[in-house]
């Protein structure tokens, strides 16, 4: 019975060996997105995902809300990448799988994921950037 009681005391403080996820942002893979990569991601952007995410659209999150892609960033990539995938129903709108790109293959999906994040933290930057100027 104590062995049983420290299995679980176990399990409970290491919480069943699972990984809580890498920000998107911190990732290797962010940091290390190859120029071929942010093509890619970006060709899928333009053809597909702009319609929606340049300005909030059809309840999309617009590349503009630091705070949404910030709090996005946090789950992943691994969630992130799935919900595009598969399509997801948020709580405004409904993603369709592969946000309608079905001509994409799976690594398309995976660029414009991280395009997406490139994108945002450049558009956020240059407003911030362009706020603090204007405040001068």
């Amino acid at each position: 019975m104590q062995r049983l009681i420290l299995f679980f005391i176990i399990l409970l403080v290491v919480g069943c060996g699972g990984k809580s996820p890498v920000n998107i942002y911190d990732s290797e893979e962010y940091k290390n997105l190859t120029k071929k990569e942010i093509i890619v991601g970006e060709s899928v952007w333009v053809t597909t995902c702009f319609r929606c995410h340049m300005y909030g659209s059809m309840g999309a999150g617009s590349v503009r809300n630091k705070v949404h892609f910030e709090q996005l960033a946090a789950k992943g990539f691994d969630q992130l990448y799935e919900s595009v995938l598969n399509g997801m129903e948020g709580e405004e709108g409904v993603m369709p799988a592969k946000g309608t790109c079905f001509s994409c293959s799976e690594d398309d999906i995976k660029n414009s994921v991280y395009y997406i994040f490139h994108l945002a933290k450049k558009i956020q930057d240059a407003e911030l950037a362009e706020k603090e100027k204007n405040i001068e």
